[in-house]
């Protein structure tokens, strides 16, 4: 549901442009194990090694060039990390409670960042690269079905969404949170995308097409171009400084919008529907997205061309997944 979203990138998410080596999904939904793994620049996709556990309703960050984490997800405590580059998997340190239908984001080589979710306000800080885990600022009111987006180095973003209109902005390091400009109109299911020292963007969803924009630093809401139809429990990636990527959500269909202008088009389509699913990005390289909603699969948009192909599979189903990268 995120960009923030339950992929991870060893890379970035929404900053710097640095070396990266692969994107990775777990399959979540259904207690799947199964983790996919994108190999950057080819998007070459092999299945990695699985979760010691099965996943549902999870999401994930990544620490930059040294591992990605997927929480266990479906109520439970559990998170997993891969070790770039091998893929080695291990069990690192719980959340201090159980997680569901929740959002990630991270700050590079600093901490990710998990919501707790499931109508609550807790968010839970796993320190790099010693994985210590904190209860950090709360959310303000209870998040759920949400999503995410990240200025690198200066702040993480979170919709409340659950059908609200209300953005809450973690400041770094500190993690002081306020609430920022709301969004014009209510916000569920939705996605979100940044361009790194630009804005962030939000899909409204919900059924509806509109697009919200958060110009950084300011965060001055301004309704930008709508996606050409409606779109619905879906996610998004970008490619700093060139285009953001939504997902229309319960069918094959992406739209593009080129920055600055947020000029938009329809791009390739994914191979199979996909909803209550997330993204990533490796910039310059390539975008990501989970089918979720119970598969495994993860479909790769190579940059600049937008050729599809699809990657490594998780090691088991994904679903109401969310994910970031560590830029």
């Amino acid at each position: 549901m995120s960009f923030t979203l339950l992929g991870i990138l060893n890379s970035q998410a929404a900053g710097l442009v640095i070396v990266s080596v692969a994107g990775y999904f777990s399959q979540s939904n259904g207690g799947n194990t199964a983790v996919y793994k994108y190999a950057f620049p080819s998007d070459t996709v092999t299945t990695t090694t699985a979760s010691p556990a099965g996943m549902n309703r999870n999401a994930g960050f990544a620490d930059s060039n040294v591992a990605g984490y997927f929480s266990a997800g479906s109520s439970t405590t559990t998170v997993y990390k891969w070790a770039f580059p091998a893929d080695t998997v291990t069990t690192t340190t719980a959340a201090p409670a159980s997680l569901n239908y929740h959002a990630g984001f991270a700050n590079a080589a600093v901490a990710g960042y998990f919501s707790r979710s499931g109508s609550t306000t807790t968010v839970y800080k796993w320190a790099f690269p010693a994985d210590t885990v904190t209860t950090t600022t709360a959310a303000p009111a209870s998040l759920n079905y949400h999503a995410g987006f990240a200025n690198a180095a200066v702040a993480g973003y979170f919709s409340r969404s659950g059908s609200t209109t209300t953005v809450y902005k973690w400041a770094f390091p500190a993690d002081t949170v306020t609430t920022t400009t709301a969004a014009p109109t209510n916000m569920g299911n939705n996605g979100g995308f940044s361009n790194p020292a630009v804005a962030g963007y939000f899909s409204e969803s919900n059924n509806l097409p509109n697009v919200y924009k958060w110009a950084f630093p300011s965060d001055t809401v301004t309704t930008t171009t709508a996606a050409p139809a409606s779109m619905n429990r879906n996610a998004g990636f970008a490619n700093p400084a060139v285009a953001g990527y939504f997902s229309k959500g319960l069918v094959t269909t992406v739209y593009k919008w080129a920055f600055p202008s947020d000029t938009v088009t329809t791009t390739t389509g994914s191979a199979a529907g996909m909803e209550y699913h997330a993204g990533f990005s490796n910039p310059a390289v390539a975008g990501y997205f989970s089918r979720s909603d119970g598969f495994t699969t993860v479909y790769k948009w190579a940059f600049p061309s937008d050729t599809r192909s699809t990657t490594t599979a998780a090691p088991a189903a994904m679903g109401n997944n969310a994910g970031f990268a560590d830029a």
